[in-house]
């Protein structure tokens, strides 16, 4: 079947996508898989990739998209710190919050987006800490140093010890999905279709999210 070049964000594509390489090359040895793992948006028709792996809603109108697993962006902490600072209940309150965000561009303010009344909002948060590496905000939330914006994916084992919980759950944005794209063809390739398929069938083991 050749040679399957895949693209897909760093973090998720560490955790969640190369390491299933090995169990897709045993039922398929006639492959060749190499991954490019990157967080810029890669256009997979004139870089050569055969199949990307994208989060969110943003998926270009001339790719096809098969959904992987659901996914959702939410706020969380650990217990810890919602005991001595409070769990927030509306919006407003994250301004007395300390907030872990992602490092907004020079001059820009750190934001979360949520879905209050029907319509999307965006809302500035502060705090002690930011950085441009989202695994890095997730380890601060386990160690109780504030409110972290992460996706399901990332947290859903520590969610399901009690390590972290989530907060203002009614304003999360709709779900904010998993999915694997390529680019449009009368016959889908073996290798992506067969590819696309361990995952699909991988992410849908019962315990998979929270192990």
């Amino acid at each position: 079947m050749g040679h399957l070049r895949v693209t897909a964000t760093a973090g998720f594509g560490r955790k969640h996508v190369a390491p299933h390489a090995p169990g897709f090359l045993a039922a398929n040895p006639q492959v060749q898989v190499s991954f490019d793992l990157t967080d810029r948006v890669v256009d997979l028709v004139r870089e050569g990739f055969d199949l990307g792996v994208r989060i969110g809603s943003a998926i270009d109108a001339d790719l096809v998209a098969v959904r992987l697993a659901r996914n959702r962006r939410v706020v969380c902490a650990s217990p810890a710190y919602l005991e001595r600072h409070g769990t927030p209940r509306t919006l407003d309150d994250l301004a007395r919050h300390q907030c872990l965000f992602i490092t907004p561009s020079a001059g820009q303010p750190g934001s979360w987006s949520f879905r209050q009344k029907d319509r999307a909002v965006t809302v500035r948060v502060q705090g002690m800490l930011d950085c441009n590496d989202g695994e890095l905000l997730h380890r601060w939330a386990r160690e109780g140093l504030g409110l972290a914006w992460r996706s399901t994916w990332e947290i859903q084992a520590e969610l399901a010890r009690g390590e972290l919980v989530t907060v203002l759950d009614e304003f999360a944005l709709p779900d904010y999905d998993i999915r694997a794209v390529y680019a449009p063809q009368p016959h889908v390739p073996a290798k992506v279709r067969f590819f696309v398929d361990h995952l699909k069938q991988t992410y849908a083991a019962a315990d998979y999210w929270t192990k």
